[in-house]
């Protein structure tokens, strides 16, 4: 018999995850993910990627933006890929194998909604992904599996996002069935955990004052979302990306064009960019 699932997710990021349960044979019953939301200049309504594709698949979706009165069908378990949203402590039991959440860090660190963005901003080498019970409290209940992920060079935190999707779809496939055989025990978390709270678009302000390593850094960390930004004569600028190797030293903040590349001087050196718009 096919182990029967809840799933709860809404972005992106979650859909190879949904995507590799049902080609696995998993007996979805659901598809939790929050609601149409308007999008774009034009406010488009629009559905969650999830939604999208739990309609693809012929998946019934529940939309809802709050999980408090939400009933949910009996299954054998429930997996969370940022869903955006609280399991209230009613529903955490439901499940014969309760609920179970893909985080991407290695817990304790980085508990929140920006695990890869915080890493990334941090000057971290690498991330990685956690596959845990979900308890009563943010991203603290006992660990099943863990794997360390490194960055790649020059990626953005949305590019590892993405690659960490659909590079770990089998480790929670394989972590789920050895959950519903009761083959594996959770662990409970061990360490000093570390908080990855959501960036802001004040985060995505480029500091020119940092040495050009780090401002680099930053500047991946905040792309795509909430995205890096600068001012230049008055305007705002939109960074989308930058190279990876450190500039030659300018003035802080000043703008040099040599030999037809664009660098902005740092504290140390200087950062070149590569592809920049009018914000907004």
């Amino acid at each position: 018999m096919s182990t029967r699932v809840v799933f709860a997710g809404s972005p992106a990021v979650a859909s190879p995850y949904l995507r590799a349960l049902y080609d696995t044979g998993f007996d979805i019953r659901a598809v939790i993910t929050r609601e149409d939301s308007r999008q774009g200049r034009k406010g488009v309504l629009t559905p969650t990627p999830i939604a999208t594709v739990a309609e693809e698949l012929g998946l019934p979706v529940i939309k809802t933006n709050s999980l408090r009165d939400v009933e949910i069908p009996e299954v054998d378990i429930a997996v969370v890929v940022a869903y955006g949203g609280l399991v209230p402590p009613r529903l955490l039991d439901m499940p014969t194998h309760g609920w179970v959440n893909v985080h991407f860090s290695v817990l304790p660190k980085y508990r929140g909604a920006a695990p890869v963005q915080r890493a990334m901003w941090n000057g971290e080498p690498a991330t990685g992904i956690s596959i845990f019970r979900l308890v009563d409290e943010l991203d603290a209940g006992p660990v099943y599996y863990t794997r360390s992920i490194d960055f790649e060079e020059d990626e953005t935190a949305s590019d590892a996002l993405t690659r960490l999707a659909t590079d770990t779809t089998t480790d929670l496939i394989g972590t789920l069935r050895l959950i519903t055989r009761d083959a594996i025990t959770a662990n409970e978390q061990m360490g000093e955990p570390s908080y990855a709270p959501k960036l802001t678009r004040k985060d995505g302000r480029i500091d020119w004052s940092l040495d050009a390593a780090t401002v680099i850094q930053r500047i991946r960390a905040v792309t795509r979302e909430p995205g890096a930004h600068t001012t230049c004569n008055g305007e705002s600028i939109a960074v989308l990306r930058v190279a990876s190797e450190v500039g030659p030293p300018f003035p802080t903040g000043e703008v040099f064009v040599n030999e037809g590349h664009v660098f902005t001087g740092t504290v140390d050196a200087s950062v070149e960019l590569l592809d920049v718009k009018p914000a907004g």
